[in-house]
Formats: C-alpha cells, sequence, structure tokens
C-alpha cells in the first residue's frame, strides 16, 4: 500500500491524508510563490506523477497552473504555482487516485489540503499606479537571440503577466504597449511613454528589457537599474531584483545606478526602474527567455518586488516650484557630460534632486564662449538650463600641484567591501595620504578630494565624482591620480592594474610608471595598463589623469597585503615614484 504523509518543513510543506479528501484545517498566511512537498513511504513511478492527479483549484474551483517534480529522494513530489498565487484567497491542493508507487501500489486514499495565501500590503484607501513599460514593438524587435526570439515579445509578454498579478492585488496599472501595435516611430520612442505614465499619473514606472552583448555570447544574468537621486527606486530596484534572482536562479548582476544611455528611467515623474532580465546573447539564457516558465517566474518576481515597495511611497502632494539655472566653467578641449540630474525647489522650500533629459547631447567644448543647454523635468512645466562657461585652458607646463584621489568615502559613493569587511575607502584613504606625504616630503605641491571619511555628506555618486574632478580642475593640477581597489564574486581574480586616458600621451607616460612601481615595489600580479577613457574622472579633469586598482579585496592574498599598514606604505611609495620619475625629481 502506497501511503501519503504531510509535515512542514522550513520552505515547503507536506499534507497528510489519512481518509477520503478529509478536511486537514486551513494552513493560512502562505507566501504568493510557497511550493508545497508531498512525501510517500516509498518511490513512485514518475510516469503516474500527472496533473490530472495532483493540482491547486481556487475557490471557483478552477485549476492553477503549477509545476510538478519529482524529488530527488523519488519518495517525494514538488508542486510548485507557475506564476504566483494572489494575495487574501483560498485554495485546495489536491492529490487524486492513481499515483502509484515503483512497485505499482496504489495511493491508499486521496487528499486533500486547504490553505489561503497573505494579505495584500495594498492600501485601497490610497491606491497607487503603477506604469509597466514593454520595451520596444512594432518594426522594433529590439535584441534577438540567436534562435530568432525577439525581444519585443518577451517584453510584453512579462509586462501583461505583471500587470495582471499586480491588478489582481488591487493596484492600479497602465500600460506603454499591451500589444505590437504602437503608434511611434522607433526614433521617437520614449517620449510617447512618458506622457502615458504622467498623464496616468504614475507613482513607479517599470519597463522592462532583455540585455545583449553582440560581442561576448558569455555574458549572462538579469539586472535592474534606477536613478542615483532616487532612494525609493533603489529600494524598488533592489525588492525586484532579489526576487528575479531568486525565482529565475539567473547569476545576480546586481543593481546598478541608470547611465547616460538609460533615458526611460528620466521621463517619467514617479520613482522608474529598468529590469534587464537575461541576455539575449547567450544562446542558452537567450532559449530560456522565451519559455513560458522563465516568463511567469520573472512576472511573479517583479509583480511582488512592485507590492512589496509599495508602502514606501510617499503620498505627500509635493509639487516642483523652480528649478534654478545650472552654472558649469570647464576648460577649452575638456571632456565634459551634460548631469542627469538637477536640484529642483519644492513646494515646501526643500530642495530634491530631480532627473532631466536634455534636448541636446552633445557638448561642444572646442572654443571659448558661454553657451545654454536647455532640458526638460518631468511634472515641471518651466525650462529647465544650464550654462555651460568654456575658457582658455591654463598653461601647467611648470605646474608642480598634484591631485591624489583617495576613491570612494564621499556620501552614497562607499566603494566595495571585501574580506573580513575590509572596506574599500578606507584602504584608498590610508594610500592617498601616504602618497601625498611622500610628494611633500620631496617639495610637489599636493590637493587631495578627501583627507578624511565623508560617507555622511549627502551627495550622489555623480555629484562626489563631479567634486573631485573640480578639485583638480580648480587646482590647476598637473596630473590626477585616483586609487582604487578592486573586486569581484570570483576570489581567484588577483593583480594590480591601471587605467589611463588612451589618448592622452602624458597619461599613459604617468599610468605606466605607477603601474611598474607597483609590480616591482609591491609584487602584486601585474593586470597591464587598461582603457579608462570611460571613467567620469579622466573624462571631466583638465590635467593628464590615471586611476590605478591596487588590488583586489575578495582575493585572499591581495586583501591580506591591502588591510597592512607596512604593504600600504609600500603601495605608496610605488605610486609616489612613478609620480616623481614623470615630474622629473
Amino acid at each position: 500500500m502506497l501511503l501519503l504523509i504531510f509535515s512542514f518543513f522550513i520552505k515547503a510543506n507536506v499534507v497528510h491524508a489519512d481518509g477520503v479528501y478529509n478536511d486537514k484545517g486551513t494552513k493560512t498566511n502562505i507566501e504568493l510563490d510557497k511550493s508545497w512537498t508531498i512525501r510517500f513511504n516509498q518511490k513512485l513511478d514518475k510516469n503516474t506523477i500527472d496533473s490530472s492527479l495532483i493540482m491547486v483549484t481556487d475557490e471557483s474551483g478552477q485549476q492553477i497552473p503549477v509545476d510538478l517534480k519529482l524529488g530527488s529522494d523519488e519518495s517525494s513530489i514538488i508542486v510548485s504555482p507557475k506564476g504566483q498565487y494572489t494575495y487574501g484567497k483560498n485554495y485546495d491542493l489536491v492529490i487524486k487516485d492513481g499515483i502509484k508507487g515503483i512497485n505499482k501500489s496504489n495511493l491508499a486514499k486521496p487528499a486533500k489540503m486547504k490553505f489561503s495565501t497573505k494579505s495584500s500590503t495594498v492600501n485601497n484607501d490610497q491606491k497607487l499606479t503603477v506604469c509597466i513599460d514593454a520595451g520596444h514593438g512594432g518594426n522594433d524587435s529590439g535584441n534577438v537571440s540567436v534562435s530568432g526570439i525577439k525581444e519585443k515579445d518577451v517584453d510584453l509578454s512579462v509586462a501583461l503577466k505583471v500587470g495582471k498579478i499586480l491588478q489582481d492585488n488591487g493596484v492600479n496599472v497602465i500600460y506603454t504597449r499591451q500589444s505590437d501595435s504602437i503608434t511611434w516611430s522607433k526614433d521617437n520612442d520614449l517620449k510617447p511613454r512618458f506622457d502615458i505614465a504622467n498623464n496616468g499619473k504614475a507613482d513607479f514606472f517599470v519597463s522592462i528589457h532583455c540585455n545583449s552583448v553582440p560581442n561576448n555570447s558569455s555574458a549572462n544574468g538579469v539586472e535592474t537599474y534606477y536613478n542615483d537621486s532616487d532612494a525609493i527606486g533603489q529600494k524598488l530596484a533592489q525588492a525586484i531584483q532579489d526576487g528575479l534572482v531568486k525565482d529565475t536562479g539567473l547569476t545576480n548582476r546586481g543593481i546598478k545606478v541608470g547611465l547616460a544611455q538609460h533615458e526611460i528611467l528620466r521621463g517619467a515623474s514617479g520613482n522608474a526602474v529598468m529590469v534587464q532580465l537575461g541576455f539575449m546573447s547567450n544562446q542558452q539564457e537567450g532559449d530560456l527567455l522565451g519559455t513560458s516558465d522563465f516568463q511567469n517566474k520573472s512576472a511573479s518576481a517583479i509583480a511582488n518586488g512592485i507590492i512589496k515597495s509599495l508602502s514606501l511611497k510617499n503620498q505627500s502632494n509635493l509639487k516642483i516650484s523652480s528649478i534654478a539655472d545650472t552654472p558649469v566653467s570647464v576648460a577649452v578641449g575638456s571632456n565634459y557630460t551634460l548631469p542627469l540630474a538637477v536640484t529642483a525647489t519644492m513646494s515646501d522650500g526643500s530642495t530634491k534632486k530631480v532627473n532631466v533629459i536634455w534636448d541636446s547631447k552633445d557638448v561642444d567644448t572646442s572654443k571659448e564662449g558661454t553657451f545654454t543647454y536647455k532640458g526638460t523635468v518631468a511634472g515641471y512645466s518651466g525650462s529647465v538650463s544650464l550654462i555651460l562657461t568654456v575658457f582658455s585652458k591654463p598653461d601647467t607646463s611648470d605646474n608642480n600641484v598634484v591631485c591624489i584621489d583617495p576613491g570612494h568615502g564621499i556620501g552614497k559613493d562607499t566603494g566595495a567591501t571585501g574580506i573580513s569587511g575590509l572596506q574599500e575607502d578606507d584602504v584608498t584613504l590610508s594610500v592617498g595620504l601616504k602618497v601625498g606625504k611622500i610628494l611633500e616630503d620631496r617639495g610637489v605641491k599636493v590637493v587631495y578630494t578627501r583627507t578624511e571619511d565623508q560617507r555622511s555628506v549627502p551627495m550622489s555618486v555623480t555629484e562626489s565624482l563631479q567634486k573631485r574632478c573640480d578639485i583638480s580642475n580648480n587646482a590647476n593640477a598637473k596630473y590626477f591620480v585616483s586609487i582604487h581597489c578592486n573586486s569581484f564574486e570570483v576570489d581567484s581574480a588577483n593583480g594590480t592594474e591601471t587605467l589611463r586616458n588612451e589618448s592622452n600621451s602624458e597619461s599613459e607616460r604617468l599610468a605606466t610608471a605607477i603601474q611598474k612601481n607597483i609590480i616591482s615595489g609591491v609584487g602584486t600580479y601585474n593586470r597591464g595598463l587598461k582603457d579608462g577613457n570611460w571613467l567620469y574622472v579622466v573624462k571631466n579633469t583638465n590635467s593628464p589623469a590615471v586611476l590605478t586598482e591596487l588590488g583586489f579585496l575578495t582575493n585572499p592574498n591581495d586583501a591580506e597585503k591591502l588591510a597592512s599598514d607596512s604593504y600600504r606604505q609600500k603601495y605608496a611609495e610605488a605610486i609616489a615614484n612613478g609620480i616623481l620619475e614623470c615630474l622629473g625629481k
């Protein structure tokens, strides 16, 4: 005789049957993605595990789509929802006759267990609106997988599933598109989406996309972007990211601050995030993105993340009162990028960083003069202006000022954490101050971007980076040397590398000297020189700039050196020697 046993476990629950559909009571406050494990007293005939024999039904008797999986012990069945259950609803887990053991014995008696899901956290008195944005559409297919799966189709499928779950849980949902038919062109793709979100007064704007790296078929995983100046958006991104990693099993690429090209994050007045579900350019992941199972799990994770984050939303009616012009000064020939956010004065007199979209993305610093750049901010009808003054580049040939930049450690920019809690910004400050002391003892004038821990300063990452550049530029520094530490998820990664401006011969010379001295003086693995043209501090400093990554906080050998004061002194001496060589001292 085949017996069915129910008991409770941490992750999964099990039911007990000792009578025909006996009511075993109701399990309450169940999570929406709960899996149940049904254990038997002998190994099962897998050919008898069928959705007609094991099912979950809702209050109306309709079957809920579930996955059935034979446990590793071959004597249990794991029952998981393909999407998710709905908040505050009652369900039945039903096991019918027909399941057999490997010896062909039958289930002794059928069984039924009732369960109810936990209540929604949505407050219907303050019903919020979420705009779900399915990326691309129409003639714009987006990225396409090796097997021909189109990103626009995956984006739409997941978006509609997310919206359905949210609506079932009392959330107002608006979509930028609900089919493959769109009224706008690929060249004017963003504004219509923003208009839909803003006209609908969306509290959250969630854009769904798939990733791709054409020349790297091994890139994989899920990541979620948010605006640097948006604390609620960051928490929303983290809630969605955590759920996606847990439910899909994909590599966790983390949450990331949106870059200049992620304009989709900056046009909605609500808190905005962009989800990159996986890589179309990775054949295995590209095929997975097209499956209904993956799409259901992704939608469930995104919806759960949104629902968990609704309580973060401030229901105040603060409006933007004014946005002052932003003055900026740069030298002729400097690389300058327009900011992603500007400071607004709110109706209660407070100030807040708000996202801005500029009419022009190109900045010309090839000649002296004063230039005005116009932009728009969602929810603000006034004009937004940046006044750029381009001045003649000063002669630094006889200058003897070096700017030392101990990386991170200002405001939100705390850097990486390594083995035993070793903090990057602590290491860089220690080494940076030692470098400066050596240079000063040799008669070199030094300016520092920081000389202490400034994590308590209310400043975004972008603001802190610009502050570093301003300090160097205002001092008319001959060299800008930024000191950092690396980290990686694999602890075998190790060594020193130095990034430089490839188009600047003096930056190349300085990077070569510093890298050479660290390798010979400290004994770390030589990872060589790297392209640093993309770095904010390289692009926005007037002087030749380099950024050296001392070693990996996540590698045991490197971390031991980076935590040692004697080795920090060796790093400092090596960096100072490289600088002094280039200064001819």
